[in-house]
């Protein structure tokens, strides 16, 4: 991952500081599509804290040059054979003025080589942003066909990266 950016798994008594992060972070987003029921900005502590505590995910703080500045979790289901080895990231964030430095490319990558079992991983993104559906694609990912009307100006689509070859996602 290199020196500069690395996950650090989040505890649940780091719950609060993980809920600002992801306030301050969706908070643009929110104000741009006014998507009360969807937007991580609007997600109550209680709510994230009890993400941390899943069993069938892992939460981690995104670390850049030694300090926090998002998140990302990754989930999956247990027992359900359908979904054997499939992993949803869900959410990746990283504040306002840390963005557009690659650190979400990078993390993604990590994220392959620590879930190096997955043959599938899914994520769920705004189609109207441009930058992220840029991102996701960059990093190997490809519209599912699957789209949620959120409103009247947003709209949540699906994208999916194959792994049957193992190797391809490490």
């Amino acid at each position: 991952m290199g020196d500069l950016i690395q996950l650090k798994p989040v505890a649940e008594e780091e719950a609060e500081c993980l809920h600002k992060l992801q306030i301050e972070a969706f908070t643009p987003l929110y104000e741009k599509y006014q998507d009360d029921d969807t937007s991580p900005a609007k997600e109550s502590l209680e709510k994230v804290t009890a993400k941390i505590a899943e069993q069938n995910s892992d939460f981690y703080f995104i670390i850049y040059q030694g300090e926090k500045v998002g998140g990302v979790r990754v989930r999956w289901h247990q027992g359900n054979k359908v979904y054997q080895d499939v992993k949803w990231i869900s959410p990746i964030f990283i504040i306002p003025e840390q963005q557009n430095k690659g650190i979400a490319g990078r993390v993604i990558e990590s994220l392959f080589n620590i879930y190096p079992d997955t043959v599938e991983w899914r994520l769920d993104t705004i189609k109207q942003e441009a930058g992220n559906c840029h991102l996701y694609e960059k990093c190997g990912f490809v519209r599912a066909g699957g789209e949620t009307t959120v409103n009247g100006t947003m709209t949540l689509v699906n994208y999916v990266k194959n792994c049957t070859e193992r190797k391809e996602c490490r």
